[in-house]
């Protein structure tokens, strides 16, 4: 059969049909449409996360807080460190039977009765390990220490490169904020001293004591709180502009003269974890071997995670961004910003998008100006990418939530994927952007945003980093310590900060060139021992539906980025596609640990959930007590290490396995 000739009239008589009955709401496609069109309200949530209180046997480490400190922070800390092998209890609920059970007690910050007191002095005679974070007074002699008169603050941690605890780990000075006691040592050693900028004092800042026949550790500030601190900015400093010139609030505006900017390449919070874990470790070395999980999936050393604003941008210009961070191997998150209308004018859209897909007419009706469809939206996800919430909160928290979300799910684009940023990352109280994101669902924030004067040095020159002290993921912490639902996710490559836009920005005012040259360093400083990091970039996708000279600048930028990662096996995600790995992770724990000294043999279970392509890395002690790891085996079956990794001075081998559940025995000669 020939195909039929498309003539103007027969044109205009499919486009009327087209039109009659997909834009009209008194036909029943037309009705359906226009319910579709009326978009939904956001969900209301409860915006914490408790981590259960348990206490399974065979798990070495027992963290004692209480709920209303920053001691529950403590234990999402340690997850972030990957030592998922701990339980968590409140001093309250804490008895010698209890203790009994593990091997090591790390103790929050908590004011303790003289029978807490007792009881935690008789688990470390007896044999026990206790690590306390700026204890109260009694326990000091327990700790080898002296309290003597005065405190610091807002000071600076050296580490003592004498001690063993210490060795191959970061040498710089590195920022606490908070309190610290002062204490004299009284036959404790000091691990690590409290320091100025640019000196160092006689006074520990962390210490370790054998007594009878246990050890304690303390922690001469409280660790949590500071390094919530480090991590969120000053909350004195909330809705204060000190750093932004627009007069809008961002959350960098906290951390202007909070961060030392010398130390910028530094994750200063991250090597002090990294301090716990090896201080932990170290305590436990005559207990057993001690295994751990890597920050990234399998290999990976470092990730850059491809994020992109996006403006009522045209399908064309999108897909183009797409395709770019596709030919790296890669995927990416749209951020986009609908348009705000009315019913009717959702429904005209949506019909128009859905008539281009009708036999004949369809090529017709599309304009390469169209804004996304649905069935775009479907096809971007289809290939791993996300296609997420870009709400301007100008009028407002709620009302901006609200507005956007209505538009979003009317135009179809639903359901509202958990990861986000604010336009012009605006950003409200210390965490009340977090606690409204968390209410109403979102799990992922990539809000903590490098740009902008907060980055200058006095001397005129720009710092680029880990400006919150981190380069991993964690949840968010109110006021009061409580932990919400939210992860941050800083964003440390701002395509708009380091190049000008057509609306501004470039406050370095660099050329393309060192535009690549700022983001290519703090992706090589991601792949060191002291640096490891997720690095997030913002790659607006406005300069390509602009096209011309700025499409060719932008486009050059980000090539050159995603190129640097691709060539050092840097694996690109969305923001999505991180948080499944993180939530992952996070929920999977290490249980039944034991050790044979016999048989030199370490086995465990790795209990992780099911998550189809997540593969996470389980780290293994490379040498235990002057013995090294000969093998592996997983649920039975010898595997070969997937390469080694240095965490807080210390070398491990790498066991790579999908997420779910494993056993593993590990031997050692």
């Amino acid at each position: 059969m020939s195909r039929p000739t498309l003539t103007r009239r027969s044109f205009l008589k499919w486009a009327g049909i087209a039109g009659a009955a997909v834009l009209v709401p008194s036909v029943a496609g037309g009705a359906a449409l226009w319910r579709l069109a009326d978009g939904e309200q956001p969900p209301t949530l409860s915006p914490y996360f408790t981590r259960p209180n348990i206490t399974p046997a065979a798990r070495p480490i027992l963290i004692l807080a209480a709920p209303e400190s920053f001691g529950h922070y403590l234990a999402e800390l340690l997850a972030v460190e990957g030592l998922n092998a701990f339980a968590l209890a409140s001093p309250a609920e804490a008895d010698a039977g209890l203790l009994s059970r593990f091997p090591l007690v790390l103790l929050a910050r908590a004011e303790l009765d003289s029978a807490q007191v007792e009881m935690l002095s008789a688990y470390v005679r007896g044999g026990g390990r206790l690590v306390a974070l700026r204890p109260a007074a009694p326990l000091a002699a327990l700790c080898g220490v002296q309290r003597v008169s005065g405190e610091s603050s807002e000071g600076y941690l050296a580490l003592n490169p004498a001690h063993t605890l210490a060795e191959a780990m970061v040498s710089e000075r590195l920022q606490y904020h908070g309190l610290a006691d002062h204490y004299r040592l009284d036959g404790a050693e000091a691990v690590a001293w409290l320091a100025t900028r640019d000196s160092v004092g006689d006074l520990p800042a962390v210490t370790l004591h054998r007594n009878g026949a246990g050890q304690a550790a303390l922690w001469a500030f409280d660790l949590a709180q500071s390094v919530a601190l480090t991590r969120q900015g000053n909350p004195a400093w909330a809705n204060v502009a000190r750093a932004s010139r627009d007069g809008n609030i961002r959350a960098q505006d906290m951390f202007k003269g909070w961060m030392d900017l010398d130390r910028i390449e530094i994750p200063q919070a991250d090597e002090q974890l990294r301090l716990l874990s090896r201080l932990i470790t170290g305590m436990l070395a005559d207990v057993l071997p001690l295994p751990r999980l890597w920050y990234f999936p399998g290999a990976a050393e470092a990730m850059l995670i491809a994020t992109g604003d996006s403006h009522q941008n045209p399908v064309s210009a999108i897909e183009s961004v797409l395709a770019r961070v596709e030919g790296f191997g890669g995927r990416m998150s749209v951020y986009y910003t609908p348009p705000t209308t009315d019913d009717l004018r959702r429904m005209s859209r949506r019909a128009r998008g859905l008539a281009t897909d009708l036999p004949l007419i369809g090529g017709a009706l599309a304009r390469p100006t169209d804004l996304p469809t649905p069935k775009h939206v479907a096809a971007w996800l289809a290939r791993g990418h996300e296609f997420g919430l870009h709400p301007y909160v100008e009028e407002g928290l709620e009302a901006g939530w609200a507005k956007y979300w209505e538009n979003f799910t009317g135009f179809g684009y639903g359901p509202v994927s958990p990861t986000v940023r604010t336009h012009r990352i605006l950003w409200t109280g210390w965490v009340q952007t977090a606690l409204t994101q968390a209410a109403h669902g979102m799990r992922l924030n990539v809000d903590y945003y490098q740009y902008g004067y907060a980055f200058e040095k006095d001397d005129g020159a720009w710092a680029y980093g880990q400006f919150t002290g981190s380069g991993l993921p964690a949840r968010f912490v109110d006021e009061a310590g409580q932990v919400i639902a939210l992860h941050q996710q800083v964003t440390q490559i701002v395509d708009e900060h380091l190049l000008p836009m057509e609306w501004g920005g470039g406050y370095p005012q660099l050329t393309v060139e060192g535009a690549i040259e700022a983001a290519r360093g703090v992706l090589e400083r991601a792949r060191g021992e002291h640096g490891s990091a997720a690095v997030c970039a913002q790659f607006h996708i406005d300069p390509f539906a602009a096209g011309g000279e700025w499409a060719e600048r932008f486009g050059r930028f980000m090539d050159a980025t995603l190129q640097y990662a691709a060539d050092n096996g840097i694996p690109v995600y969305s923001a999505a596609e991180w948080l499944a790995f993180i939530e992952a992770r996070d929920a999977a724990t290490l249980d039944e640990l034991r050790w044979d000294a016999d048989a030199q043999r370490l086995t465990f279970a790795l209990n992780a959930p099911r998550v189809e392509g997540v593969w996470l890395a389980v780290l293994l002690p490379a040498h235990h007590n002057a013995r090294a790891l000969v093998e592996c085996r997983v649920d039975g079956q010898r595997v070969a290490s997937t390469g080694t990794r240095r965490v807080g001075g210390l070398r491990y081998a790498a066991a790579t396995v999908d997420s779910r559940s494993h056993s593993f025995e590990v031997y050692y000669a």
